[in-house]
């Protein structure tokens, strides 16, 4: 069920603050980085954000496309939604990537590192 808007209310920017707490609540969102021709690849993540350190960490495997389009291009992006999608975070920035370690189950796992440079969201609030 869609709920209507309050007429003529826009968007609410959101302060640093509520950003950053607004990031720590949530563990879910989607990474985008750049393929060779530009365009974004979206990639469903579970993250952690350090709002001391401004950074979000991401845990994979080596062999993820994500981990090649960052070692040609750092720079990424990873969106957050509240759960009805009336509320968004971004946080963009460049990453960095941890050294390769191998799992006690043979997975080669590394850690991204994205370094928060810029934050900005809004929130819609309806009626």
């Amino acid at each position: 069920m869609i709920t209507t808007m309050a007429k003529n209310v826009p968007p609410r920017p959101l302060d640093d603050a509520a950003l950053s707490a607004f990031i720590a609540e949530h563990t879910f969102g989607a990474l985008a980085t750049l393929k060779r021709d530009g365009r974004p690849h979206l990639s469903t993540v579970v993250y952690t954000w350090d709002p001391e350190a401004r950074e979000i960490r991401i845990s994979t495997t080596e062999e993820r496309l994500k981990v090649k389009q960052l070692r040609n291009n750092p720079t990424a992006s990873l969106y957050v939604s509240s759960a009805d999608h009336w509320k968004f975070a971004v946080v963009e920035g460049k990453t960095e990537l941890s050294e390769v370690t191998r799992t006690p189950e043979g997975e080669r796992r590394l850690f991204m590192t994205l370094k928060a440079e810029k934050l900005y969201g809004t929130a819609l609030d309806i009626a």
